[in-house]
């Protein structure tokens, strides 16, 4: 970890820097305009509560999606969310330096197309191995918020406002007592690779694989043998549970020869190959139409549905034309 001893700003100029980061990209939305009409005035009061701690996190709106499987997304106000961006800014520069290196999600040069390239070329290099591939039940829901508080402390624990906020920010959200942080804020996919940074680093040192590769709570595990993967995948359980609370989702708790590729993060992958998936490759065809087909066509679909979505665009601009 770096050395950086530096205190988080909570005076107006750091929250306005905040509020531009915040707002960078987005869509205009009714809540965002109006924050953004009465700006300077509602920064100064938010710059004000953080600066003597009278800052309350609000509430969230629940939304909910589904694709694959059920997402329970908590959206907090602009307000909070300004708040939250000041801390991931803070936090990144503290904790990025010393996550693993072969961790692949919601970090600046990394991503999911990357990790996708780098598993492929450790199934290639690594052919003769096994992999063990797994991901955590209800992760974001059953993170437990001591032990999240806990890392947090060993690393900023010197900065009292910096750890007030994180607990604020915490505190804000239970799906059960003292556990769960919400898949919609900006700090809890930092939140989740401080969390799994524990987990990182007993791979690296005691369970110590020919290769580790993790995106969010989906990772793999490479060994020369089945039997040290399956030794591996045991001792791995146990840590997780013991140490973080956290089990591992059985239907997709695999063992298998690196040789005869493997389904991660929604594509087929072998060492030659790379394809979006079945159930991706359904959503591809179903939602493609004129005006995202070039998008579409850039993704590695499998060759069947590649040749087939000149057909579906044929057939949607039909019923367009004709109906």
């Amino acid at each position: 970890m770096t050395s950086d001893k530096s205190y988080l700003r909570v005076d107006y100029r750091a929250v306005y820097k905040a509020w531009l980061a915040f707002r960078k990209g987005k869509k205009p939305t009714g809540s965002i305009d109006r924050f953004a009409f009465g700006l300077e005035n509602y920064l100064a009061h938010l710059s004000d509560e953080l600066t003597n701690k009278s800052y309350a996190h609000g509430g969230y709106k629940e939304i909910s999606l589904t694709e694959k499987k059920r997402r329970d997304l908590a959206v907090a106000s602009v307000r909070d969310r300004v708040v939250h961006r000041l801390l991931y800014d803070h936090l990144l520069v503290k904790f990025d330096t010393g996550f693993d290196p072969d961790v692949w999600s919601c970090r600046t040069g990394k991503g999911l197309h990357k990790c996708l390239d780098r598993t492929q070329k450790l199934l290639r290099k690594y052919d003769a191995s096994y992999v063990w591939r797994a991901d955590i039940t209800k992760f974001f829901d059953t993170v437990d918020q001591k032990v999240l508080v806990g890392c947090l402390t060993r690393r900023i624990g010197h900065d009292e406002t910096a750890m007030w906020l994180c607990q604020e920010a915490i505190d804000s959200y239970n799906v059960q007592p003292a556990r769960g942080i919400p898949i919609g804020n900006l700090t809890s996919q930092l939140f989740a690779n401080i969390y799994l940074n524990e987990f990182d680093r007993y791979v690296r040192h005691t369970l110590k694989p020919q290769a580790y590769v993790r995106y969010g709570d989906d990772f793999l595990l490479f060994y020369p043998t089945r039997r040290q993967t399956r030794q591996a995948r045991e001792t791995a359980a146990k840590f997780l549970k013991n140490n973080l609370g956290l089990k591992l989702n059985p239907k997709n708790d695999i063992v298998i020869a690196a040789r005869s590729g493997l389904k991660f993060l929604g594509h087929m992958i072998t060492g030659e190959n790379l394809a979006v998936d079945d159930y991706t490759t359904r959503r591809v065809l179903k939602r493609i139409d004129r005006h995202n087909a070039s998008s579409y066509r850039a993704l590695p679909l499998l060759k069947e549905a590649r040749d087939g979505i000149d057909w579906v665009l044929v057939e949607k601009l039909d019923i367009l034309l004709y109906n």
